[in-house]
């Protein structure tokens, strides 16, 4: 069982501020009251990418979704030696738990954020109350092509990053999605200005080159799911283009009990697509003591 932990004290209006996590400055949105759920983003993302999800969420629970180092508003460790890897990222839950004194959670990755997620779940499971996964990296080795080239040729993905416009971003968002009309209003220029902070740009390509490759994800949990005794909440778009939903299938196969659901003309963004029913499923599932396998 999660620990009830109250509400920060003095957020920002908006719910964000900054916490110190080993030794860098963490922006977090902080929300909400209650049991303890943290909202992990994917790669080159930020906590925005909840933003259609949170105000809902938050009305159950509290609410953590940080800005991981070098994305977002969080600087990265700069000048020291390091690697943007899994254990890395890892390494920061860790710290951000501590430093607001929980020491048990559950967890929800999108994405990037769902490997992250999967490597708490299997390294520290005594920190992981319950975990949900969404259009989750880490459950094989596919991933869109586009991702491998930016990860293999960085400096191809460098000149198009740091040329990024807000149509450019706007339509990479769009692409994300089945529905592009899903892309949260005033995400793109919020990506905008996050691409020319300094250091992001470096912290994306670090992060791409440790987690991807040419074959495809570097991280694959595929052969340790049997290990995962949390339970588990698999949500994922059947036309998702970055991540295929045969993972989320296979995943629900091998983790025992888990619960899988899969969104009808949705692309890899359920949490765009479908936030209201998202929101739903995650607090619905944190709350319940018992559910079925798949729905």
């Amino acid at each position: 069982m999660s620990i009830d932990v109250p509400e920060a004290s003095s957020p920002q209006a908006n719910g964000s501020r900054t916490v110190d996590v080993n030794g860098l400055p963490c922006r977090l949105i902080d929300r909400g009251r209650g049991e303890p759920v943290i909202l992990l983003h994917g790669i080159g993302g930020s906590a925005d990418e909840w933003s259609k999800v949170i105000p809902q969420l938050s009305t159950r629970f509290r609410v953590l979704a940080p800005d991981a180092p070098g994305h977002g508003l969080s600087p990265g460790p700069i000048g020291r030696t390091h690697s943007y890897d899994l254990d890395f990222y890892t390494r920061f839950v860790l710290g951000l738990l501590d430093a607001l004194d929980i020491e048990r959670i559950s967890v929800a990755g999108m994405s990037g954020g769902g490997a992250i997620a999967l490597n708490l779940a299997t390294s520290m499971p005594s920190r992981v109350d319950s975990l949900v996964l969404v259009s989750s990296a880490g459950l094989g080795t596919e991933v869109a092509w586009s991702y491998r080239l930016g990860s293999v040729l960085p400096k191809l993905a460098r000149f198009g990053l740091c040329r990024s416009t807000v149509a450019s971003i706007q339509s990479f968002g769009r692409a994300l999605c089945f529905n592009p009309e899903s892309v949260p209003v005033g995400w793109a220029e919020k990506r905008l200005e996050i691409v020319r902070t300094a250091g992001v740009v470096d912290a994306f390509l670090a992060t791409a080159h440790a987690t991807i490759g040419w074959s495809g994800q570097r991280n694959n949990f595929v052969h340790r799911l049997h290990q995962i005794k949390q339970r588990t909440l698999l949500l994922w778009g059947r036309n998702d283009p970055i991540l295929p939903v045969a993972h989320a299938i296979r995943a629900a196969r091998l983790i025992h009990g888990s619960r899988l659901h899969i969104y009808e003309n949705c692309g890899h963004m359920p949490i765009w697509e479908y936030p209201g029913d998202v929101s739903v499923r995650i607090g619905d599932f944190i709350a319940a003591p018992v559910y079925s396998t798949v729905d």
